[in-house]
């Protein structure tokens, strides 16, 4: 029991000494029981009052409206569709029917026959390709009395190719090239002697030129000079030549002459 009571008694007045130290603020070095002083912290905020509501934040300045810009008013105008217009194609082609009357002429020799002479008429189909160029080819078709005196009846094909001068004017010149095959039937029967029909065949060429005037762009009036020469070619005509010369008996197949051919043209 004394024992008990000694310990408890010294363990108070150890448990006095460090509270007396720190309170008066010395610790001396060395202690084991002086122990240094934490540092001093910063007081907790206040807490708020409970039930006041904390204020509120100051209001935003109004948004200024900036109004839509207006559209631009739309023109609308009324227009038609057209569709666009087509390039116009110039045409240079033409076709074209002649229809004319020929005139034979056999010049002024002193063996001809004071009867001679021929006429007729003809049709000529022509194209043209081009303002510049025309091909044509023609039948004719004359009758009469021939150069010897005898009736003959003639036909004759030409092709001919046509050179225009001016073919955008109101009255054209051309002139004219080309060749020719033609057949003639007479009666070759002399005074008093039975009748004797004779066939002759003919290669020629031809030459001239001539002028139309255009009435319409689809009519046209106009006319040609051409001159021919031509050979016989058929199987008598070594034998019994075309042509004898009274005076020196020289014998001939070889012809010329000219036709003067006036008519009308319609082309399309």
């Amino acid at each position: 029991m004394g024992r008990l009571a000694a310990s408890a008694a010294v363990a108070l007045l150890l448990g006095s000494l460090p509270g007396r130290a720190l309170a008066a603020g010395e610790c001396p070095d060395g202690d084991w029981f002086c122990d240094e002083a934490p540092p001093p912290t910063e007081p907790p905020p206040e807490p708020a009052a409970q039930g006041e509501p904390e204020p509120p934040p100051p209001p935003e300045p109004p948004a200024t409206l900036v109004p839509d810009p207006e559209p631009a008013p739309k023109i609308q105008l009324d227009v038609p569709n057209v569709q666009p217009a087509k390039r116009r194609r110039v045409r240079h082609r033409e076709w074209g029917v002649n229809i004319h009357g020929t005139l034979g002429l056999m010049g002024d020799d002193q063996a001809i026959s004071p009867d001679a002479g021929m006429n007729g008429f003809g049709v000529a189909l022509r194209f043209r390709p081009i303002p510049h160029i025309a091909v044509e080819g023609s039948l004719e078709l004359l009758w009469g009395t021939d150069y010897n005196g005898f009736d003959r009846f003639e036909d004759a094909v030409l092709v001919s190719a046509l050179f225009f001068v001016n073919p955008r004017s109101a009255i054209q010149l051309y002139g004219l090239a080309g060749l020719g095959v033609a057949g003639a039937w007479l009666d070759a029967s002399d005074d008093g002697v039975e009748p004797q029909d004779e066939r002759y065949a003919y290669v020629g060429a031809q030459l001239g030129f001539g002028v139309e005037a255009r009435i319409t762009r689809q009519f046209v009036l106009g006319g040609d000079l051409l001159g021919f020469l031509r050979e016989r070619q058929d199987r008598d005509a070594d034998e019994q030549p075309e042509f004898v010369d009274p005076v020196t008996h020289r014998t001939s197949n070889t012809s010329g002459g000219g036709l003067i051919r006036l008519g009308a043209t319609f082309y399309w």
